[in-house]
């Protein structure tokens, strides 16, 4: 049975951003940073090494389809983590094309107006967007794949990226 592996991509921009001198302003060549910015969750099942680091390898079956979603560690308020693309490097195509979805889903929030919130919360269901990128597995072997990121700032009624980034991940598929 085909399953759905969800991993969530969580990324250190304050550190990325104060680390990192001039970052590259261009999607295409990204610039590459190590393993200790951005950390990967996928469900205990499906990890074979690596949770909750930049080194994360997960496990697959032709059929199943990876999710990934990505924010930074403040919930993307202060700077945002984007996903840009993940593309094969090296090792077998084990999954198809990467592709990009934008969902509309009713999702529970505490209260509905700004401000502090009485504990214990009050939830109320509110449309949010759910933004990630999707593939199939389609084949057996080991990948090794490029995640790219955009850093995002919201400031002053202005969208500023801060830079475009990639690391190198691996997919495995039994």
């Amino acid at each position: 049975m085909s399953e759905i592996i969800d991993i969530q991509i969580v990324v250190d921009t304050a550190n990325l951003i104060a680390s990192v001198q001039n970052p590259s302003q261009n999607q295409n060549a990204p610039t590459p940073i190590g393993h200790n910015y951005a950390y990967m969750v996928a469900p205990n099942e499906y990890v074979r090494s690596g949770q909750a680091s930049g080194d994360l390898s997960i496990s697959a079956d032709v059929g199943d389809t990876v999710r990934w979603r990505m924010v930074s560690q403040s919930g993307n308020t202060s700077y945002s983590a984007d996903l840009q693309n993940i593309v094969i490097f090296s090792g077998a195509q084990v999954t198809s094309a990467t592709g990009g979805k934008l969902l509309n889903v009713e999702t529970p929030v505490p209260g509905t107006t700004p401000g502090n919130i009485a504990l214990p919360p009050t939830y109320t269901v509110t449309p949010q967007y759910d933004f990630y990128l999707t593939a199939d597995i389609v084949q057996s072997g080991t990948g090794n794949y490029n995640v790219s990121f955009a850093v995002l700032q919201y400031h002053s009624g202005s969208l500023q990226v801060l830079g475009y980034f990639v690391w190198d991940p691996t997919i495995t598929a039994s």
